[in-house]
């Protein structure tokens, strides 16, 4: 069973942002819970959902659809859909569907807020790949270097 929570937002942005938090498995009835909150507070205009996602245990393929059908209609609408938190059950799931293009998960909610400007530090959710390293040829110099 997921339990979707409503946060009051205290932080004022120059699009109006809502904050809501997902616990429990990522699937489509949490999602709906998410996409009717965001439809609503969306009918007055753009708007910025900061969505808590450090509580998921699991995620299912109907929750991702959801998210991002979500991330479409606000996006549309000149919003937009900001995950934030540490949650290892999203962070496998978005590098396994290479969703990382598409949708991003930040470290904390400021940087969720300030969407990604002021970054305290680079979140590497893939291990760096040193396979080229394996077969490179050594530099060669002309008897100068």
């Amino acid at each position: 069973m997921s339990v979707l929570s409503h946060a009051p937002n205290s932080i004022p942005t120059l699009l109006t942002s809502i904050d809501l938090t997902i616990a429990g498995p990522l699937d489509a009835l949490s999602v709906l819970d998410v996409r009717h909150l965001s439809a609503e507070a969306a009918a007055d205009g753009p708007i910025v959902v900061l969505l808590n996602v450090a509580d998921v245990t699991a995620v299912g393929a109907s929750g991702v659809v959801g998210l991002l059908e979500v991330l479409h209609v606000l996006r549309a609408r000149g919003g937009d859909l900001r995950l934030f938190g540490t949650s290892s059950a999203l962070d496998q799931t978005l590098l396994q569907a290479h969703l990382g293009q598409v949708a991003r998960i930040y470290a904390t909610r400021q940087e969720a807020l300030d969407g990604g400007t002021n970054l305290v530090g680079a979140r590497h959710l893939a291990p760096q790949s040193r396979w080229r390293g394996l077969f490179a040829r050594p530099r060669r110099t002309l008897g100068w270097g």
